[in-house]
């Protein structure tokens, strides 16, 4: 079977959240996709540049989800609640693996930098826009992204349902937490949702 390019990134991941960087070679993205060597190099020059292309993948689809799932919410409180949705979602064990990864090579750590750049921005627009003054959003958003790295960090596997409690319970502390069927917003509110 012929693979395609996304196979190889898909695979990059699974291999990540698994093994973390050491386990991303060419070896075992083709033992895991069932191809030749051949196969890696009719795709990619070697492991750098494989390695560049991947995180550039990576990084725009993590914007481009983002941005655009967030672009479809057109109520604030429904945005926040989308945003801590996408946060327990996402494959934290190989966005662990990558953070870490960043901590001793400077590409890896620039395209990190730039996705928790985008995450803490897209907080901060969901903030500003249920009424919380930009700096105080700053604040509040870089709160809800270290729940999220936290975590990360803690768990070789992340709980999702522990995440979920804990963002939720961010969301209620800061009184964006739905109730019935009515909504609480208290003043200095902000939700949770480190993207």
């Amino acid at each position: 079977m012929r693979r395609s390019r996304d196979d190889y990134y898909r695979a990059a991941l699974d291999l990540l959240a698994e093994g973390g960087v050491d386990s991303l070679t060419i070896a075992n993205l083709c033992a895991r996709l069932g191809v030749t060597t051949g196969s890696f190099y009719a795709h990619f020059m070697g492991i750098r540049e494989f390695h560049v292309a991947f995180l550039e993948q990576w990084e725009a689809g993590r914007v481009y989800l983002l941005r655009e799932q967030v672009d479809c919410a057109t109520d604030s409180l429904d945005r926040i609640d989308l945003l801590r949705r996408i946060a327990v979602g996402v494959n934290h064990e190989a966005e662990s693996a990558i953070r870490g990864w960043a901590r001793t090579n400077p590409v890896v750590a620039e395209f990190q930098r730039r996705v928790d750049e985008i995450r803490e921005e897209v907080l901060v627009q969901a903030f500003v826009d249920v009424g919380i003054h930009k700096h105080e959003a700053r604040v509040l958003a870089r709160i809800g992204l270290t729940i999220l790295v936290g975590t990360q960090q803690l768990e070789d596997k992340v709980d999702r349902d522990r995440l979920n409690a804990l963002l939720s319970e961010y969301q209620r502390w800061l009184g964006f937490a739905r109730e019935g069927a009515g909504i609480g917003i208290s003043r200095g509110a902000v939700p949770s949702c480190p993207v």
